[in-house]
Order: structure tokens, then sequence, then C-alpha cells
């Protein structure tokens, strides 16, 4: 659609106002140069607060800037984009959109009616830091129920390279679990015991784009059983020390991953407000 993109609210600890915007393209790259231009830069450093991707974003951003009127700022020249508004006030008013604008609202609607599914996400998030690399969605990306791949429940990747998903295979309808973690985890033997038990093993041969100390577990099992895999000793810390790694050095590069059209910002969100609450 020719209006598909996102509406934003950003927050700084410099400014007594929030900033409501939209762009066409990812918000990583529109935060960057908000930050670089006036009167923005001085007031910041601008961070997101909350983001959602609808089909018609100049629409909704027209009506929460209408809604908002009188909280306009109009003392700082250049701009018409800054509210004496809460966060949660926007937030509140954002989410109020019409659910028809919310793109992917049917892959977020089924992820969230599988609860175990849902329960392992949160879980992912938590386990892996993910949850403090927000602001560095299109850097790292959550494809769920990906189109392409009939029996796929989600993938994520860190730059071009996948490190994580789960899929139903065709032939036996078992489901197939991948992580990818840091070498450290075969210190550990007693994952590897009960990825024995699961049918799984563990690959030291992983992508060219991985990092050098890469392993991949792969493993069958539904997700209460990934879950159990998370209570290992030193699962999560080779979880952690490896997409931390890999996000600092993807985030150095500041490239957008090659898989950044498909990521699913309104999961994220909501995602992020289940583990909040």
């Amino acid at each position: 659609m020719e209006n598909q993109g996102y509406v934003y609210i950003l927050q700084s600890q410099n400014c007594d106002c929030i900033k409501i915007g939209g762009t066409d393209y990812p918000p990583l790259k529109r935060i960057k140069e908000i930050n670089a231009t006036e009167p923005y830069k001085s007031l910041g450093k601008w961070e997101l607060a909350e983001c959602l991707e609808v089909k018609n974003w100049r629409s909704v951003e027209h009506n929460l800037h209408y809604r908002f009127r009188s909280s306009l700022n109009t003392e700082i020249k250049n701009q018409k984009e800054l509210f004496h508004l809460s966060v949660a006030d926007a937030s509140k008013a954002l989410n109020e959109v019409n659910s028809e604008e919310i793109v992917y609202k049917p892959k977020i609607d089924r992820m969230f009616q599988d609860e175990a599914f849902l329960s392992y996400i949160v879980q992912l998030f938590k386990f892996t830091g993910l949850v403090h690399w927000i602001e560095q969605q299109g850097i790292w990306t959550f494809v769920l129920f990906p189109s392409t791949n009939g029996g796929r429940y989600f993938t994520m990747n860190i730059g071009s390279h996948e490190v994580a998903f789960s899929t139903l295979r065709k032939k036996d309808r078992k489901k197939l679990n991948m992580l990818m973690l840091d070498s450290l985890i075969l210190d550990f033997p007693n994952v590897k015991k009960w990825l024995d038990k699961h049918n799984g093993s563990i690959c030291t041969e992983n992508y060219a784009t991985a990092l050098p100390h890469s392993v991949s577990v792969h493993f069958e099992g539904s997700f209460s059983d990934a879950l159990e895999l998370f209570s290992l000793d030193g699962v999560r810390r080779a979880l952690i020390a490896y997409w931390y790694e890999a996000l600092i050095k993807k985030s150095e590069e500041n490239k957008l991953s090659t898989y950044e059209r498909y990521h699913n910002y309104n999961a994220v969100a909501k995602i992020m407000k289940r583990i909040k609450e």
C-alpha cells in the first residue's frame, strides 16, 4: 500500500514533551535522522516509546495530531510534532486505532491465541536479552508465521542469519526447533544429554555470516520442551553471550537486516506489553 508505514511516539530525558510522528521507512533509520536534525537534536537523545505499523500512516498520524491539538507545543519553532503529553496517554490513543489499519493483525492474534507458543517467545525475548534491544529493531528481525514456510511458526534473524526458529515438519508433523548459541554450551554435558532425549544435536558448522564461535542446537519437541531446555545450566549464559555479541557487531555496522521488510513491529510491541504486565 502506498502509505503503509509506521506511527511512532518518541521520548527524551531532555524534553518535557513527546514527539508523535510517522514515516515510510524503518523507525530505527527515522530516529537517527531526528536525533541529527534541529530543533529535535538539541532536545534529544530521542528514544522509541511506542510504534505501530499501519496501512495508512499519514491518516493515523493526522488523527493523533488532531486529537491532541490542544496539547501541541507552540513555543518551540520549526516543528509541529511535539506535544505536552505523557507517553501513557499517547500510547493509549495510538492503540485505539481501527484494527483494520494494523499490519499483520491476523498473525498477531494467532500467536496470542496459542498460549504455549506465546510463553516460549516471551521467554526467548527475556533469556536472550532482546528486551534491551528494542530500539535496534531492523538490525534484528522477528518474522511471524512466514508465508513462504508452510509449517514455520517464526524466524528470528540477527543481520542476515537465523538465530532461532520453530517449524512443524510436513513429513511427520513433528515440531523442530533451532537456537543459535555461543560455543561455551559445549562445556555443559547436561545439555547434550537433554538433546539426545529429544532427537537433537549441536551443530558447529553454521552460516558464513555467523560469529566464529557459534553453534546451533536443533531438537524435536513442544514449546513446553523448549522452555525446559531454557532451565538447564549453561543455556541462558550461552544464549546471552552469542546474541549480545552478534547484536553489538551488527549495531556497530549500522546496517539493517536483509529481512527487515518482513519484521513484525506490531508483534514485538504486543510481546513487550505482555512482558511488562
